[in-house]
């Protein structure tokens, strides 16, 4: 059984690309090609425009096949992971709060012998009638989560269920600073090379 994320999932994203993109750069041209620097604003256009096409291809791979002996996950970045069910210590299945604490969406988590997290199902990406497809046709131990849970609350209770940015948040905070900084340099960098900038 082949599942899919949420269609609207495409549809709300390239919704706010073009409405952010479309204003940015056009106040961009506008500012620069009178000046000339207009060059450097069209470089940044087809970068931006390649990043959300690549971002596309990946959305329309990502998918899970589940059988009774197995499930498989190809990512949004390509990875692909197959965990056959004699591997899998268990499903377990929480409603979890949103960063805002006000919403909660349910969360599916197929672990290993050793409770740590094979595959994630989050409720933003995936229905709960695709979690309820998986818990349906894996052969394997199934727990549930009676309490609504924060991420804090599943972070100190269930540790190895976590990407590592959500147990170090503060680390993952840096990281991607120093990460976007880096990027925006060498592409500046780039830009006066070229005389583009």
């Amino acid at each position: 059984m082949k599942l899919r994320p949420h269609a609207h999932l495409f549809s709300q994203g390239i919704i706010a690309v073009v409405a952010f993109m479309t204003p940015v750069f056009v106040v961009l041209y506008v500012l620069t090609i009178p000046s000339g620097p207009w060059r450097a604003v069209l470089a940044t256009q087809v970068i931006a425009t390649i990043v959300v096409v690549g971002a596309s291809a990946s959305y329309f791979r990502v998918a899970i096949w589940v059988d009774r002996t197995s499930i498989t996950e190809v990512g949004f970045f390509g990875r692909t992971i197959r965990v056959e069910a004699d591997e899998i210590g268990s499903v377990f299945v929480a409603e979890v709060f949103e960063a805002s604490g006000t919403k909660s969406l349910p969360q599916l988590f197929v672990r290993d012998k050793q409770g740590r997290q094979v595959i994630r199902m989050r409720g933003q990406f995936w229905s709960r009638e695709a979690m309820d497809a998986v818990l349906a046709t894996l052969d394997v131990p199934k727990q549930a989560r009676e309490n609504t849970v924060s991420t804090r609350e599943l972070r100190d209770e269930y540790p190895g269920l976590l990407y590592w940015f959500e147990r170090r948040p503060v680390i993952a905070a840096l990281v991607f600073t120093g990460v976007t900084a880096l990027v925006g340099g060498a592409v500046y960098g780039v830009f006066l090379l070229t005389g583009l900038a």
